[in-house]
């Protein structure tokens, strides 16, 4: 009985703390911030809970590395109840300058809790601890369009897009809610494809912000009044500058982007260089990726940050964002329907 107790004992032990080996003896790592996390306290956190307390790391077994000595902590299946509630992703980096990103409770200002994912590197949108309010992948298995946005099939692409049926000139909106969380920087991606033959910005100097203003999407903040945050464009050709082509397109003088939205735009074709458009999606030169453009779209992919963008708003606030995908004149005869979209808070 005694040995038996003694072999539980050391079952509990191995659980609950982590223990020092030599570099190189056994290292093994289930987590992804396993790497460059020192031993020290963070604002107070040990290291057992600045790692247990991140849900990916939950029931998993993560490998620290440091000065030549690995430290294995095996995590609960349960959140550890000393876990602190932080308020947002950015203070859970301040409170962990090396966490990583992946899943976390944030509390609301009400207390309840939510899980949220974070973006801690600063690969796409910069600086780490951004608050992810949307994930739309439709190459992911079980993947949906958010409401708001229709499911569209086509034979020459292999996964289903999100986009829009309109008889005429209109938008439709997808909201994403920031669960009360007061933000001033926007990040985000979108990669959407051409179908027949979008517009890109023509007509917009007669319509607002509220309206069709673009061929594609209108990423804005709140409604009274929405406020412009970025802009995806789908024109029609890469190599011309007819009134439906990108604005960024090499001499093109027509229709510049209206006022609100200045140079907070993306805007690109997907019709092949010589071919004539038809009732057909174009999935062989994706938008906004900042590639395959060619001849007179050439100014257009010089973003190196392409497809995603990075905007400080005015003010702080907690709005929800809004994704307007628009057309001129009715989905049928041009639509820009997406497979990926992202959109950060911080």
């Amino acid at each position: 009985m005694a040995a038996k107790k003694a072999a539980t004992v050391t079952s509990i032990l191995i659980l609950l703390t982590a223990f020092n080996i030599p570099e190189g003896l056994g290292s093994y790592c289930m987590a992804t911030d396993c790497t460059n996390t020192g031993y020290h306290q963070n604002n107070g956190l040990s290291l057992y809970l600045s790692v247990c307390c991140a849900i990916s790391n939950l029931g998993q077994t993560v490998t620290i590395r440091d000065n030549g000595i690995s430290k294995y902590i095996l995590c609960p299946k349960l959140r550890p109840k000393s876990c602190p509630e932080l308020m947002s992703c950015q203070e859970i980096l301040e409170a962990n300058s090396e966490a990583a990103s992946g899943e976390y409770s944030i509390a609301h200002l009400n207390s309840t809790v939510y899980t949220a994912y974070c973006k801690m590197d600063i690969t796409d949108c910069g600086e780490g601890g951004w608050t992810r309010i949307a994930y739309i992948n439709m190459t992911e298995p079980g993947a949906s369009c958010p409401d708001g946005l229709v499911t569209k099939d086509y034979n020459n692409i292999d996964h289903s897009v999100c986009g829009i049926n309109l008889g005429g000139a209109g938008c439709l909106s997808a909201f994403f809610s920031t669960n009360g969380l007061n933000y001033s920087k926007v990040c985000g991606q979108i990669r959407g494809y051409q179908y027949h033959s979008p517009d890109a910005f023509q007509g917009s100097l007669s319509v607002g912000l509220d309206s069709y203003y673009v061929s594609g999407y209108s990423i804005t903040q709140g409604d009274n009044p929405r406020q412009h945050i970025w802009s995806y464009a789908g024109g029609v050709y890469q190599n011309d500058i007819t009134q439906y082509d990108c604005p960024c397109n090499t001499d093109f003088t027509l229709n510049l982007p209206p006022s609100f939205v200045s140079n907070d735009y993306y805007c690109e074709a997907g019709l092949p260089v010589g071919q004539a458009y038809s009732a057909l999606l174009y999935p062989n030169d994706p938008l906004w990726d900042g590639k395959q453009c060619l001849g007179l779209e050439g100014p257009c992919c010089t973003n190196p940050k392409m497809p995603w963008f990075n905007k400080a708003i005015e003010g702080a606030g907690s709005s929800y964002i809004e994704v307007r995908s628009c057309t001129r004149f009715g989905s049928a005869g041009g639509d820009t329907p997406l497979d990926i979209l992202e959109l950060y808070v911080k």
